[in-house]
């Protein structure tokens, strides 16, 4: 089972294009037209398509973690240089090195200092 993904609207197009040129089968927000839904929403949406969402939004922690919002994996990125060509270049390293399995059901956050994996 490959993994597929759904880029939150705060997640570049950039990011977007490097996934998918990777290989990764990832899902914009922003190209579905679907700017402004609530973060309940994009889990839902996630769920249905049996997709992992990527942010940079850290609501989506509280939301899996104190409302226990069915989900099947959240990728936080927390780099304190954000740039689309930061991102890229330090999470699809990160990305390449984790089980799969761990990211389906998993909260991921990943940052300058550590790659955090919260089941």
């Amino acid at each position: 089972m490959a993994l597929k993904f759904l880029a939150d609207e705060n997640v570049s197009t950039y990011v977007v294009k490097s996934l998918r040129h990777k290989g990764y089968d990832t899902k914009d927000i922003k190209e579905e037209k679907l700017f402004g839904i609530s973060d309940r929403e994009v889990l839902s949406i996630a769920v249905q398509d049996n997709r992992t969402v990527i942010t940079h939004d850290k609501d989506f922690a509280n939301l899996i973690n104190y409302k226990q919002e069915k989900h099947k994996g959240v990728i936080l990125l927390r780099l304190k240089n954000q740039t689309p060509e930061n991102v890229v270049k330090i999470f699809i390293p990160i990305l390449e090195n984790i089980e799969e399995s761990k990211i389906k059901k998993s909260l991921i956050v990943v940052s300058d200092e550590y790659t955090k994996i919260i089941d």
